[in-house]
């Protein structure tokens, strides 16, 4: 896999996470963002990504395990907090990991993607012109 291809995958799931949620005007905090891997610069990287939007008037619960099914049917590791406030944790499929928040007048997915083959400082300046 490529740097562009995981930056991809994991812009793509959370965004596809986020569109089976009756909540509107979704938004993203910044561009995904490159960094090192497991402490190995120059060598691997991988992308780190948030969207939210402001949470709509309906069950967190529901909510929470309409994600958490999707997640399972990407062949990932699902986990999900129900105090004080609902929260799905995943790892595997397509990323390194995921969490979809139910905070207070926030809904917040954020994730990381696999680590590939890449130098994080390269990629930047190259996504940077």
């Amino acid at each position: 896999m490529t740097p562009t291809e995981a930056r991809d995958a994991l812009v793509t799931t959370i965004e596809d996470s986020a569109a089976k949620l009756d909540a509107t005007g979704w938004n993203r905090d910044h561009a995904p963002e490159v960094g090192d891997c497991d402490g190995q610069q120059g060598e691997r990287a991988n992308f780190t990504y948030g969207y939210g939007a402001p949470a709509p008037d309906s069950d967190r619960g529901a909510d929470a395990k309409i994600i958490a099914d999707y997640w399972t049917s990407l062949g990932m590791q699902v986990r999900v907090v129900d105090t004080p406030l609902y929260v799905v944790y995943a790892s595997g499929g397509p990323v390194a990991g995921l969490s979809f928040s139910t905070a207070p007048g926030d809904y917040y997915i954020a994730g990381t993607s696999l680590c590939v083959p890449g130098d994080a400082a390269d990629i930047r300046k190259q996504d940077n012109g």
